[in-house]
């Protein structure tokens, strides 16, 4: 079994904001995965499919949306692998990260919470840093630079805010390619979908596709 957690807040008024990354990666998922409809237990909604990966392994994947707000996340994923005693190599976490441009996707097998409270709570709840994670970008560059330099920005303004009329395209991209990544995992593991999706880009010619920033500067 696989758990695909992705973090956000609920309710309409967080529904496309940055913050809310995660569970707009799970949605993108739900429909690859043609699931119709989330079951809710305890404090997490989930939805369950079967799928057979590159080897043509029939394996369960468990997508996950927890109901707790971001900073408790750690208690549906903590309740969850109690129940199902899940191993967890098989557990990715996605979120935002405001430290990343959009466009950008950073995969780890562990590490310490970045100051993302989401991802903070999940390692305190689950006593470990070592849990794989996907750290979606959010930063929109030198807007992000403009609006920090100002004394009355607030960081939580900023991941609470929807995404801009500009950002709307890489970002549609971005979920895609988020949604490969989380494909690729599992496929291949934590490892070689780090080296398949980090460092790469969505391909602003060819939709939905990747290219590699190595590749496009030679």
């Amino acid at each position: 079994m696989y758990l695909i957690v992705g973090l956000g807040n609920p309710g309409a008024r967080y529904h496309n904001t940055r913050h809310n990354a995660g569970f707009l990666v799970i949605d993108k998922l739900a429909e690859f995965f043609k699931i119709e409809a989330f079951e809710f237990e305890n404090n997490f909604l989930y939805a369950v499919t079967d799928y057979n990966d590159k080897q043509d392994n029939k394996i369960q994947v468990v997508l996950m949306k927890p109901l707790t707000y971001m900073n408790l996340s750690g208690e549906a994923v903590k309740y969850f692998y109690d129940k199902y005693e899940i191993e967890k190599e098989n557990i990715l976490i996605i979120y935002d990260d405001v430290n990343i441009d959009l466009g950008t996707l950073r995969l780890r097998p562990s590490g310490s919470d970045g100051g993302q409270n989401g991802i903070k709570s999940i390692i305190y709840h689950m006593e470990t840093d070592e849990i794989p994670r996907l750290r979606f970008g959010i930063k929109n560059g030198e807007e992000f630079e403009a609006l920090r330099s100002k004394e009355d920005f607030s960081l939580a303004e900023f991941v609470l805010s929807p995404f801009g009329d500009n950002e709307l395209e890489l970002f549609e991209k971005s979920i895609e390619m988020a949604k490969n990544a989380v494909i690729s995992f599992l496929n291949f593991g934590i490892k070689e979908t780090m080296n398949l999706y980090n460092g790469r880009i969505p391909d602003k010619k060819n939709g939905n596709d990747l290219s590699n920033e190595e590749n496009n500067t030679n």
